[in-house]
């Protein structure tokens, strides 16, 4: 959390909304609709990247517009029929569901959506990752960026039109590329300032009343919260933190592995947690699970949420053998007397998993292996969805953000802001996203302007940067200002925020994974793993980062996967003291200064377990970027 200094800066700035809006409930009725909006666009993409992993190709359609287009290399697709089409005969060879063997998972993350001013269109940015493939015959990497079109028809949300721009692909053997001829770099569809201004300054012609007003704040920023749990729980499991994770469950928790049984209560929850090793990561240990593409539906009075997401794992001792796993997830969570969300009960669907050596062409049983007292004390009547062994396909959660509340709605308790503070969970998302666009293609000058006016970041490797002009020359002097070359693609794929709002709404901190998939026209890609901690303010009217922090956790490339780094390759990245010196930068860098696995460095956390309040080992305070602390 904040200290002294922080806390006393923002006891001096406005703790509420803007007067207008508070006033006005013409213009509050439009942000509680427009930032639904923001959300439910977020809740629909995922939820036809879920319907894709099942084969559900008319479910998909439905979530069009009628006149919807898919704009293509080949040419452009009209119609719900026609996209129809599209979708299963491209994903689906033919087919209808998903077949037995047959793997179709395409991960859509790093969302920027942006409202037109009227509220009832947007566009939205997206990274997509697809694994692909039929056991013994095929498996295939693709990577691109959507640009999207949404539409308003009635009271739903639906894609008008889709465009995808091609980054690399290629098969599991030989690693995925891209023709440097034919690379198609997206075009923004956004201005710095307009990625951080998530909802548009405009009257609801409806206002709604202020119990109405109130309660749809309150429900918008418990849903980021409920979210918050969940990444939290796939943050701590990267590091083997199991105190916190079983910190995060109920009592009475529940969790249970289709085809498998249940694992009950505090104790079930520990014995579980031994299928990943003991507590903790050693050396040359490896245990990401990156929390992908969330779908949330929320009851409109609070009381329970269901969040439903995709975990890729990536596993594996350094010298041993690396593995792959997809998992199907659906977490319930109710908040407990404090009003904080905990874990209640968890359904595992295991999908694929599968030796790094082999790739999902060859994939072994989808489920890790219990250890000796690991092993469920509990039945479970969720059956197997490994997809080797038959059809598979969790049906997606409702259409709507919202469920409804069991009986009577609880009496309203407004939560001072709260209208602010759920927009800064989108706001800080969607600056974030933003820079990770931006350096993609070197748009140097567009990416000093996400930041602050005295915002700072840290340049791997070199040091720490404050103010616009100083962080436009240090990239400039680190990566020269003639633009990306088409031989090489750093895709900076940043997912899974967590994110800590401060009392007036204005300030926040937003931690995210990095997936960073990098491409060559010459050979086999790359990988850069770590996790971004991001300071964010709003300045006058737009979110912007105000503070950067980047630790690198492992580098990799595609032909050794993580489990052949070679250990001493992040010696090698460190630059010289006269190196460094010539950039002349603010401040050192905080925390790893490259990339430590097989190494196991220590890892900071803004945020304390959000159930019970436990600090982590390392933890991240508001830092200037002069003072890194």
């Amino acid at each position: 959390m904040i200290r002294s200094l922080f806390a006393a800066l923002i006891v001096l700035l406005l703790a509420a909304l803007p007067a207008s809006a508070q006033d006005d409930p013409a213009i509050a009725t439009a942000q509680a609709e427009d930032l639904t909006s923001v959300r439910q666009i977020k809740h629909m993409q995922a939820r036809w990247g879920h319907m894709a992993l099942a084969g559900n190709w008319s479910g998909m359609a439905d979530m069009l517009t009628d006149n919807a287009e898919l704009v293509t290399r080949g040419g452009v697709i009209s119609g719900r029929g026609g996209i129809e089409g599209w979708l299963r005969t491209t994903q689906g060879h033919g087919t209808d569901g998903m077949v037995q063997g047959r793997l179709n998972l395409h991960l859509w993350i790093s969302p920027i959506i942006t409202l037109a001013d009227d509220g009832q269109s947007a566009t939205g940015r997206w990274h997509e990752l697809a694994l692909t493939g039929d056991i013994g015959q095929s498996a295939d990497w693709a990577g691109g960026t959507w640009v999207v079109q949404y539409a308003m028809q009635g009271d739903a949300w639906r894609i008008a039109q889709m465009r995808y721009y091609h980054q690399f692909a290629g098969s599991y053997a030989d690693g995925w590329s891209h023709d440097a001829e034919t690379l198609e770099r997206a075009p923004y569809h956004y201005t710095p300032e307009s990625a951080g201004i998530v909802i548009p300054e405009r009257r609801a012609a409806q206002p709604w009343s202020q119990e109405a007003i109130d309660r749809r704040a309150n429900v918008l920023l418990a849903e980021g919260l409920a979210l918050n749990t969940v990444n939290a729980y796939g943050f701590y499991l990267d590091r083997g933190m199991y105190d916190d994770i079983v910190d995060l469950f109920s009592e009475d928790a529940k969790i249970e592995i289709g085809g498998f049984g249940s694992w009950n209560g505090e104790e079930g929850v520990r014995a579980f947690l031994t299928r990943y090793g003991e507590p903790g990561l050693q050396y040359g240990e490896l245990n990401d699970h990156a929390q992908l593409m969330p779908m949330v539906n929320i009851a409109e009075d609070g009381s329970m949420a269901l969040v439903r997401n995709i975990d890729l794992a990536q596993m594996g001792q350094h010298g041993g053998e690396g593995y792959w796993q997809v998992m199907m997830q659906t977490f319930l969570l109710r908040p407990d007397e404090n009003g904080n969300w905990r874990i209640t009960l968890v359904h595992h669907n295991p999908v694929m998993r599968a030796t790094y050596a082999n790739g999902w062409m060859d994939p072994i049983a989808a489920e890790i292996p219990f250890p000796e007292g690991g092993e469920p004390n509990g039945e479970t009547q969720l059956g197997s969805i490994d997809f080797r062994n038959g059809p598979y396909g969790v049906p997606p959660l409702g259409e709507s953000l919202f469920m409804p509340a069991r009986g009577e709605p609880a009496p309203l308790a407004a939560v001072p802001n709260a209208l602010a503070r759920a927009e800064a969970f989108d706001g800080a998302e969607n600056i974030s996203n933003a820079y990770g666009y931006y350096i993609d293609q070197f748009s140097w000058r567009e990416t000093t302007e996400v930041f602050s006016q005295e915002g700072w970041k840290e340049l791997s490797y070199i040091g720490t940067f404050v103010g616009r002009e100083r962080l436009w020359s240090s990239l400039v002097q680190r990566y020269g200002n003639s633009g990306p070359s088409n031989a090489f693609q750093a895709i900076h794929q940043k997912t899974q925020p967590y994110v800590t709002v401060y009392d007036d709404g204005t300030h926040a901190f937003i931690r995210q994974r990095l997936m960073q998939y990098n491409s060559s026209a010459s050979g086999p890609g790359s990988w850069n793993s770590g996790v971004y901690e991001n300071q964010i303010v709003k300045e006058d009217g737009a979110w912007r980062i105000a503070g950067m922090d980047l630790d690198y956790t492992w580098t990799a490339p595609y032909t050794v996967g993580w489990t052949g780094v070679d250990p001493d390759a992040a010696s090698r990245s460190l630059m010289s003291e006269e190196a460094i010196a010539e950039f002349a930068p603010d401040s050192p860098l905080r925390g790893t200064i490259a990339a430590p696995y097989p190494q196991v460095a220590p890892m900071g956390f803004h945020f304390d377990n959000p159930v019970s309040g436990r600090e982590p080992e390392t933890k991240l305070e508001w830092s200037d970027g002069r003072t890194p602390r």
